[in-house]
């Protein structure tokens, strides 16, 4: 059922939600009720199919879904009945399948609506309506509560007819809530919530329904509990638990109030078969009254409440007027809890999990639940801003958050893996392919990695050579092979202090180089130089293990025994004879021993060296590795943690370490998710971006896709880890920095050195050595089309130097392989700390963003020879005085349109600039960047990174909110991800998919450990967008805008009580459904609750008032990407000290040399001319005018060409008229005076426009909407007969049964000429949800007696409209003509409401 003059698309509170479920047990489809329209989604596709008027006027409350047996002819070709309540109207339908082709997979047949004589407050289907039989239910379809528990049964006959019969009553009370469900099949139980406070459990036999009359129908009261301190908001019935330790069959209640409290309340021991009370006998014995558990939660009343049980998992969701649906724990507390009685279960504890808020402003009203065959727990919510959210509570293996994989990493973990096998170019641990393919020496050379107490005793025969023993520590310390035949390589450092037998003692250090050769299997010890410890400087001996004790190289491990190896050296005439001695026990080194016996001429003398970890790191080392494997030792795996994180193109993870390692993590295959899905995680879900944070800004690029993706699916990663090498360049500190739009990673560290990260060789390369610590890190590739080789341009900025330096690498493949150019130079501005930069290369302009706010461009077109060039043009305040983090360009502009940059920074505000092509002027190149979009998303203030999802083409932000780590789609306005990391000061990492799917994932370092966070999809998904979050309080029609494609669009500016400007387009063509209102916009600077709208001529300018004396000009304009985009270019001075008016309406009028605005706070109003002649962006003001102390409420030009009269309203009744000739044109220490004032209505005037009929006498029609519910026509003309205006009125008193709020102009229709007759047609509506058409016929003043007795009304249309306390009326053109948009809470087209108005009638 639809309404002719109702477009197909509205925006109301959300009301009631239910899902529908396929014989498989998925969700099919998603029923909404919006106002009093039944709304039906596709739930796979998450799109609109087909809206449904279920009621005349009612808003639907309630929806209960059952689905059917098809057994039955009644239910032939049905999916499920619905039964649909609002107010005190009640109606059955029926889904069907859809026959015809088409979008809609369902066709709804309605029964007849049924009306109480009371409020319904729930109803529940009959279970046996889903029955798989061929016989229906006699009792009845369904059952319903009212607000004065009473219970009612809703009969289908044989004739498919409907009859509603009362049936029975419950307690005498005045409900504010109710659950009923049929129980066994026999039983009807009910929960009422009262208005003071007590909760009524009651039951009656459903047995009798259908044949007795309500006197034979008893009852029985189970329980009354007591304990709220407020009214009763929300009860449920929980289904038979197994959870909580007590037995299967136990039964819970779960109960709101307006408290804030949730209680749980024991109703186990039920009893259906004992003697049924009648109604109005008092129950006899006394009731248990047991609250078993009690939580406060959320920031206000709470609405509702509902039971989720998953197995043993017994959950909790509440949702109320904060917006926030939250999840409550239950496990069964101590027994010596204060909750505990002394019969079972015992005290229930309630403990919070999380809070979603994934709606805007206040109130939630509808929650529904389904659990779909192995995809956990989904929810969808409804609230008062119209949106429909869907998310997952629990996940396919019952854990709360949904589809989130999370995981976190020590470097003890980061051992454990090492151990196992990775392939690796050096490590403290080195270690290459599985261990089944490695021989037994390289077992050996890995086993030999780490930390070991040394203590060698040296006997010498000559008395020229000391003896004694040496005690300390030896390191085997992993680095990249520094010989091409090399596989691997240790830097071996020992320290300690020798002892002669003397007593003398000496501290003592030796460097070595062991290397292995994969090729030969042999180890090697080679001397270092002794400049420089680490540099090999020639062979010292060769070690081959003892194929004698039957472990060759080729032989698998022992587990047990011991492996013996030995070297000859000859050091010029002393022979050096080396042999190992290497304890194995379960295939793990223990120990070892190694001796030296000297011999020659200079030298004689024999040591034996000990080789043993310490107790604690071998229990560690025990621990942590596999027979075969090695691992970091346990001083170095407490000493040294994860730093420094960024995302590859293919999705592994590259990290640095605080002690200069370099590792990566790659991303697994498919099998291998399946394999270990369960261990820790960290593939990137779908195409990330890789970003990040340095403290320096972020950069981001995009990548392929490493695995396909599914919507409800995360793809776990459980590879592990690889070393890359170790690096002291990059101890301590270290910049992880990958190039946009390209597979390119720089690494810098503490001594100015630059590395690249080679990914097909899987090594680090250094490339630049500035020998000062780097402050400032970033790289771009140069895309030309003319460019015959790949190249890369690196931005450097060092510690303490006032410049930048540029290097171009021109190279192949691989950067590794280039060349790298003489730096060209940027001279800073003063006391400039670059944060982020861009290279526009069209443009040739570098832009740096610093870290007090400030933006500095270069032009290299300006450049002259090889001087540094400095900055063209130094912005100031752009993001305040915080840290730019983000400069980027939009993409997709045209070459031949100028571009346009986004900025972001640590003042929670990100803007879009659009920068001019620079011109010559006295030779220098100026660049002009004008601002055409600033934004503040409502995680703030630290805005830390953003990206353009090129898929979805979306904006996406991400930053921190206190503790938190936040994503938020800009374009979407909706949150994505929000984890709880402790903050903005720590090394983190964010990657962004880029399929569309707003998944990513996120790495940070808390407490030296790696935390990871992967989503393969938003937090939520948005099935309906909605609107505000509170109700709109103002609305204003932009002129008819021609696209670039042809067609016309017209952009509707509403303002709302939750402070924030919304942009809507509509288009006059009709689409699919849903397509009407389309938000393209919201921006945010109020601080309370919007007023006024008002565009100006040419739509360019919008201007909003609010409370706070706050009047606002605001720039809107078409921006790539965003669509529209806002900048609020001028802020109206405060009249008063304290700024504590509010500005209730404003009247601009244009001219060719300027604009002037009038503001109404109170009861004065002021004059301004905007902008002035002094300055740009300010207001001059002009006049003021003050009318008693009765508040003014609307303000316009009686016409706005001549600006000669101001009328305004006021609170008592009246309207006003001030003369402002002359006025307008220089500032004037006079107030303007008073003309004269005509009294209309008996209250305030609430709304009011002016129809102007005549401008050389000034004849028009005020007309006004009064708090009286009265409409006025007022008619004012200034004759030529008489110096004084003439005014008169004619009232329509009861015009409506509330409050008019809003009035508002259609069209004209002039008749012939030969009769001085026009016709005008305008709305009305108020707060009686009525939109009235009015027809206004006017006659020429000059041939009538009276001047109102050439007025007449007519009403021509009177329609329910279903948004309530309507504030704003607006004209807008559709697809059948001139329409009318109602705002209040929520929004409502009607299309032509003028149709059938000719000038004969």
């Amino acid at each position: 059922m639809t309404d002719d003059a109702r477009v197909n698309d509205l925006i109301n509170p959300i009301t009631a939600l239910a899902f529908v479920e396929d014989q498989g047990g998925g969700i099919r489809l998603l029923l909404a009720g919006e106002g009093p329209n039944l709304k039906v989604f596709d739930y796979r596709r998450g799109r609109l199919t087909s809206v449904n008027r279920i009621f005349e006027t009612q808003a639907i409350h309630g929806i209960s879904v059952i689905n059917v047996s098809t057994h039955h002819e009644r239910y032939l070709d049905g999916i499920a009945e619905v039964l649909i309540w609002g107010g005190r109207c009640v109606r059955l339908a029926l889904l069907r399948h859809g026959l015809a082709a088409g979008p809609l997979p369902v066709e709804v047949e309605l029964k007849a609506v049924l009306t109480l004589d009371d409020w319904i407050l729930d109803g529940c289907l009959n279970p046996q309506i889903g029955a798989n039989s061929k016989s229906l239910p006699r009792q009845f379809d369904s059952i319903l509560v009212t607000a004065h528990n009473v219970a009612y049964a809703l009969l289908q006959n044989d004739e498919k007819d409907v009859v509603l019969k009362q049936i029975a009553a419950g307690p005498d009370s005045i409900l504010y809530s109710a659950h009923v469900e049929c129980v066994d099949g026999a039983h009807i139980l009910v929960a009422s919530g009262t208005v003071f406070g007590e909760i009524l459990v009651w039951s009656f036999s459903s047995i009798a329904v259908g044949a007795r009359a309500r006197s034979q129908v008893s009852i029985k009261l189970h329980y009354k509990f007591t304990g709220h301190d407020g009214s009763v908001f929300g009860v449920r019935l929980s289904p038979k638990l197994s959870g909580l330790g007590c037995g299967d069959g136990h039964r819970l209640l779960v109960s709101c109030s307006d408290d804030r409290t949730i209680r749980l309340w024991d109703i186990t021991d039920l009893d259906f078969k004992s003697s049924i009370q009648s109604p109005g006998k008092s129950q006899t014995k006394e009731l248990p009254t047991t609250c078993v558990g009690m939580v406060m939660g959320h920031a206000s009343r709470i609405w509702n409440v509902h039971f989720l049980v998953s197995g043993d998992r017994i959950i909790v969701l509440s949702s109320g007027e904060d917006g926030t649906t939250q999840v409550w724990q239950l496990t069964q507390s101590d027994p010596g809890s204060s909750l505990h009685r002394s019969k079972e279960p015992g005290g229930i504890s309630m403990s919070h999990q999380r809070t979603y808020a994934y709606h805007c402003g206040k109130n939630i009203w509808a929650t529904a639940l389904a659990h779909p065959q192995n995809r956990g727990r989904t929810i969808c919510t409804g609230g008062a801003d119209g949106r429909i959210v869907r998310y997952q509570i629990l996940d396919e293996h019952g854990s709360i958050g949904g589809q989130v994989s999370t995981g976190k990493w020590t470097m003890r973990d980061v051992a454990v893996q090492l151990a196992d096998g990775q392939t690796s170019s050096g490590s403290d641990a080195a270690v290459s392919g599985p261990s089944t393919h490695k021989t037994v020496c390289e077992h050996v050379f890995d086993a030999l990695g780490g930390m070991w107490i040394i203590k060698r005793d040296i006997k010498s025969a000559l008395p020229t050579s000391p003896s004694g023993t040496f005690s300390g520590e030896a390191q085997f310390e992993s680095r990249p092979p520094t010989a091409k035949e090399s596989d691997k390589e240790y830097l071996y450092i020992e320290n300690g202090k020798f002892t002669t037998d003397q007593g003398l003692i000496f501290t003592a250090t030796r460097h070595y180089v062991y290397r292995y050769q994969q090729a030969s299997g042999l180890m090697s010890a080679w001397f270092v130089k002794p400049d420089d410890n680490t540099v090999v400087d020639y062979l010292f001996h060769e070690i081959r293990l003892d194929s004698s004790n039957g472990s060759s190289i080729h032989e698998s491990l022992p587990v047990n025994g011991i492996i013996k190896a030995s070297s000859y050296h000859l050091c010029i005439k002393d022979h050096y004879t080396p042999t190992y001695d290497l304890h194995l026990v379960e295939g793990r080194l223990q120990d070892w021993r190694l001796t030296y016996q000297v011999k020659g001429p200079q030298k004689d003398y024999v040591a034996e060296a000990s080789y043993t970890r310490k107790e604690k790191e071998l229990l560690a080392v025990q621990k942590t590795r596999r027979p075969g494997g090695q691992t970091l030792p346990e001083r170095q795996i407490k000493e040294d943690s994860l730093r420094s994180y960024v995302f590859l193109a293919d999705g592994s993870l590259l990290a640095a370490t605080a002690h200069g390692r370099v590792l990566i993590k790659s991303s697994p295959s498919s099998a291998e998710s399946e394999r270990e899905a369960d261990q820790d995680v960290i593939g990137v879900p779908g195409a990330p971006q890789a970003h990040q944070d340095q403290c320096t800004g972020d950069r981001q690029h995009q990548h392929p896709s490493p695995y396909p993706q599914h919507p409800d699916v995360v793809h776990p990663n459980p590879s592990t880890w690889k070393l890359v090498g170790q690096y002291e360049a990059l101890r301590s500190s270290s910049i992880l920095k990958q190039a946009e739009a390209s597979n390119i990673v720089l690494l810098s560290g503490t001594d100015g050195r630059i590395f690249f990260y080679d990914s097909s060789k899987s090594e680090v390369v250094p490339i630049l050595d500035l020998k000062t610590k780097i402050a400032f890190l970033y790289a771009q590739k140069l895309c030309s089309s003319h460019l015959e080789t790949i190249a890369h341009f690196i931005l450097v900025v060092c510690l303490g130097l006032p410049v930048a330096y540029v290097y171009r690498i021109s190279h192949g493949d691989q950067i590794g392989n280039g060349t790298v150019g003489q730096p060209f130079k940027l001279i800073l501005p003063a006391c400039f700390i670059v944060t982020s930069s861009l290279y526009l290369s069209r443009l040739h302009l570098w832009v740096f963003g610093s870290r007090t706010g400030m933006l500095a461009i270069y032009n290299e077109s300006a450049a002259r020879d090889d001087r540094a060039l400095e900055a063209c043009s130094i912005l100031t305040g752009i993001h305040g005085q915080d840290a730019i983090t983000v400069i980027q360009c939009l993409p997709d502009h045209h070459e031949k349109q100028p571009p346009y940059i986004l900025t972001a920074g640590r003042d929670g505000h990100y803007a879009v600039h659009r920068i001019t092509i620079p011109t010559a002027r006295y030779n220098e190149t100026i660049v002009d960047l004008h601002t055409v979009h600033r934004s503040t998303p409502p995680f703030g203030p630290n805005i830390e990174g953003a990206a353009f999802d090129r898929q979805a083409r979306n904006l996406i932000l991400w930053g921190f909110q206190s503790k938190e780590f936040v994503v938020w789609n800009a374009s979407e306005d909706m949150e994505t991800m929000r984890i709880d990391c402790g903050g903005a000061h720590r090394n983190w990492c964010y990657a962004l998919s880029d399929d569309g799917s707003d998944g990513g994932i996120f790495v940070w370092t808390k407490a030296s450990v790696c935390h990871v966070h992967s989503q393969s999809q938003a937090s939520h998904k948005v099935i309906s967008p909605g609107g505000h979050g509170r109700e709109i309080k103002a609305m204003n029609v932009s002129q008819a805008l021609e696209e670039s494609d042809g067609t016309t669009l017209q952009y509707i500016a509403t303002g709302s009580e939750d402070t924030t400007i919304r942009i809507w387009s509509y288009s006059a063509e009709k689409g699919e459904l849903g397509s009407g209102f389309r938000c393209v916009g919201t921006f945010k600077k109020h601080t309370t609750g919007i007023q006024q709208l008002r565009w100006s001529g040419d739509s360019s300018l919008l201007f909003s008032a609010a409370g706070c004396e706050e009047f606002f000009v605001w720039r809107v304009q078409p921006v790539p990407i965003l669509g529209i985009g806002a900048v609020c270019e001028a802020v109206c001075p405060k009249v008063t000290d304290d700024g504590d008016l509010r500005v209730m309406d404003f009247a601009v009028v244009e001219s060719p040399r300027y604009s002037k605005d009038e503001e109404n706070p109170a009861e004065k109003f002021y004059v301004y001319r905007y902008p002035s002649t002094s300055a740009r962006h300010s207001f001059l003001p002009l006049q003021s005018g003050k009318y008693t102390t009765h508040c003014l409420t609307a303000a316009s030009y009686l016409y706005p060409r001549s600006s000669n009269v101001l009328c305004t309203a006021s609170s008592d009744g009246h309207i006003l008229f001030w003369p402002t000739k002359d006025a307008l044109d220089h500032p004037s220490a006079e107030g303007l005076q008073l003309d004269c004032r005509v009294p209309v209505h008996q209250s305030s005037v609430k709304s009011m426009f002016i129809i102007r009929l005549d401008p050389a006498s000034l004849d028009c029609l005020i007309i006004t909407g009064g708090d009286d519910g009265a409409l006025g026509i007022t008619r004012r003309l200034q004759s030529k007969a008489s110096v004084q205006p003439i005014t008169s009125t004619l009232l329509i008193p009861k015009a409506h049964a509330a409050a008019i709020n809003a009035v508002e102009y259609l069209r004209v229709t002039t008749h012939a000429v030969d009769k001085p007759l026009r016709t005008h047609v305008f709305v009305s509506s108020g707060n009686d949800q009525r939109l009235k058409t009015w027809v206004v016929k006017v006659t020429d003043p000059g041939m009538l007696g009276n001047l109102i007795d050439g007025v007449s009304v007519r009403l021509y249309g009177n329609q329910h409209t279903s948004v309530a306390d309507a504030s704003s009326l607006s004209a807008i053109s559709t697809a059948k003509g001139t329409g009318v948009i109602v705002a209040g809470i929520g929004m409502e087209c009607f299309e032509d409401l003028t149709s059938g108005i000719n000038a004969s009638q």
